[in-house]
Parts: C-alpha cells; sequence; structure tokens
C-alpha cells in the first residue's frame, strides 16, 4: 500500500499507512494491531501509524517522511501498541521491540531518546481496539497519550508516562 505524506497541521488523524506533523494533537483511530509513533520536535509531533500489515517498503518510505521531516533532530521517540497482536501477525515486518529499534536507526539520530508502551491490556478491553491520542508537552521534550474504544465518544484514559520503558 502507498504511504501518504499529509501536510502539517495543528491536529491530525493518522489511519494506517500515514504520516504527519501536528502541533496539538494526533489521534491515530483503530489501534486493533496497530503502532502509534510519535516523536517530539521543538514541541510539535512527527506522527505515523504502522500496521502489521506494512511490508518492508512501507516501513522504508514511512521513516524516509520522517527523517526528511526533521526526525533526525527529533528529542524523543515514542511508540505505542498492542505487542501481542502486532507481534502474532506471521507477516508483519516487526516481530520483537529489537526489530523496531532496528528501524529506528534508519533516521540516524543517535542522540534520542525511545520510549515503547505495550497497550495489549488496554486494546484487550474492547473487542475491537482503541483510538490513541497525542499530546505534545509545549516546553520539554514529552508526549502525552491517551486512550478511548474506537470510535466512542469523547471518554479518554490516560496512558501513565511512567510505564512507558526504553528501547
Amino acid at each position: 500500500m502507498a504511504i501518504k505524506l499529509l501536510d502539517p497541521a495543528a491536529d491530525q488523524s493518522l489511519p494506517e499507512y500515514h504520516v504527519g506533523q501536528a502541533s496539538r494533537t494526533c489521534i491515530y483511530p483503530g489501534i486493533a494491531q496497530c503502532f502509534a509513533i510519535a516523536g517530539w520536535k521543538n514541541g510539535e509531533m512527527l506522527c505515523t501509524h504502522v500496521s502489521p500489515g506494512a511490508t518492508k517498503e512501507d516501513i522504508d518510505t514511512t521513516f524516509e517522511y520522517l527523517r526528511d521531516m526533521g526526525g533526525d533532530q527529533a528529542q524523543r521517540w515514542y511508540v505505542v501498541g498492542p505487542f501481542t497482536h502486532h507481534f502474532a501477525v506471521v507477516k508483519a515486518q516487526w516481530r520483537s521491540v529489537e526489530a523496531i529499534g532496528k528501524t529506528f536507526k534508519e533516521l540516524k539520530n543517535k542522540n534520542a531518546d525511545r520510549w515503547i508502551l505495550d497497550v495489549t491490556t488496554e486494546r484487550n478491553v474492547f473487542s475491537w481496539g482503541i483510538d490513541v491520542k497525542a499530546v505534545p508537552c509545549d516546553w520539554a521534550p514529552v508526549v502525552y497519550f491517551d486512550y478511548k474504544k474506537t470510535g466512542r465518544g469523547n471518554d479518554w484514559n490516560e496512558l501513565k508516562v511512567h510505564k512507558f520503558v526504553r528501547f
């Protein structure tokens, strides 16, 4: 599938196979097996929604777009997704956290902190999946995340920053 690059905006909604830049919020709808990725750069986010169905070419294009948008200068990267569901997909390019880390090296950003959070438990609470929302901190290299049942109202639940682990 062709990766679609969106124009920068204050608020983004990124379905699978999309890459964008957001200054206020980024919503990743329908995280059932996917990963939501956000990089913090100067109070804004570089964002993408990676599907387990993404080919090597899709992943390469995604990370090329992120690099071209300044991903090599992002201070922090965050990856949020249900490990159990994503890693179980036999054709997935990423079958482990180590594989994700290897791909991040393509950003040529050795100084960035990288954080990851397994949301299998949160995703399993609902029968189909979750929407994930990312919001950048204005003054520090931090992105905050919330989740809710896919397509349901505005009842966001906080994903605790302290639960993220370095990778």
